[in-house]
Parts: C-alpha cells; structure tokens; sequence
C-alpha cells in the first residue's frame, strides 16, 4: 500500500508539471505572417534615407516622413522636424559618420497580411567625434512603417551613451 500510494504521489506530481501551461497575456499569438523582400520600394528608400543621412543630406529625404509620424529615438518621441534637425545635429558632432564602415548593413522589408510594411535595419553606425577626436561605434537598430510610400512610424534603437558623451564635450 505504501508503495502505491508513493506511486500515485509521484505519478501525480510528474504529470502536473508537464501539464503546467504558461500564458502571458501581453503576448497575443495569432495568424500574423508575411513576406521579406530586401529590394522593395521600401527598403530602397530606407537605404537612401540612410545615405542621405550619413551625407548631411537628410533633408532631401524628407518628402518620404508623413508630416504626422510617430517617431522614436528609443523612449523620446519627436515629430517631423525633430527627427530632421536632429538628424542633421549629428553632423555638429561628429565627422566621417557612417552606417556601414565595418559591416554591410541589414535591411530587409516585411510585407504582412495584416496590411502593415515595415522597413527593417541593423548597422554599426560610426563617427569621429568632434570634440574627442575618438572613433564612436554603436550597435543602431530601426524600423519604419509605411503607408502609401510615407514612413508614419520610426523607431530607432540604441545606446546614446557615447553621442551624449561627444555632446557634452562641445558645451
């Protein structure tokens, strides 16, 4: 009897672990697929949006940024105009700023079925600072979603650590 009911006890205790079922309820799973394609209209604009940028041009791209996006530098959200100027901000900053000095950029464009096109990009980005005459190096990933060719959301990820530290330098 013993015996058995150790079984039972252990039989029982084995089965609802494997049974235990974790949800999260932030995460919805659903049907959400798509398509990738690195040679979209999207993903040529963002690849001359990124040209233009490391040129200190980024203002001739502005026709591609909806006059209402939704724009973030990790958690700041700026408009329009505070992405352009602070785009081009970088350039008081830093010299010879590149997106693909040690590695080529990866861009690609999702094309989902739920409708939304997400232009997608991981690069170092580099300068030379200004102020510290040092190389800058920082991992930078973004994503911009389109609508009718406009970009209307941005999000661009990264450690501002060293800029901060260029920026400092200049006052």
């Amino acid at each position: 009897m013993k015996n058995f009911i150790l079984f039972i006890t252990s039989f029982l205790l084995i089965f609802s672990c494997i049974n235990e079922e974790k949800t999260d309820n932030n995460v919805s799973l659903g049907d959400l697929s798509g398509t990738l394609n690195e040679k979209s209209d999207e993903s040529l604009m963002t690849k001359k949006l990124m040209q233009a940028y490391a040129e200190n041009n980024f203002r001739s791209i502005e026709y591609m940024i909806s006059e209402n996006v939704d724009c973030y530098f990790n958690t700041d959200n700026v408009d329009k105009e505070g992405w352009l100027s602070g785009a081009s901000s970088h350039h008081d900053l830093f010299d010879n700023i590149s997106n693909n000095k040690n590695q080529p950029i990866t861009l690609t464009t999702a094309n989902y079925n739920n409708g939304n096109i997400w232009s997608m990009a991981w690069f170092e980005w580099t300068g030379i600072g200004k102020f510290s005459k040092e190389e800058v190096r920082i991992l930078v990933h973004h994503g911009f979603r389109w609508e009718d060719g406009k970009i209307v959301e941005a999000y661009h990820f990264f450690d501002p650590t060293l800029i901060n530290n260029e920026l400092a330098l200049s006052n």
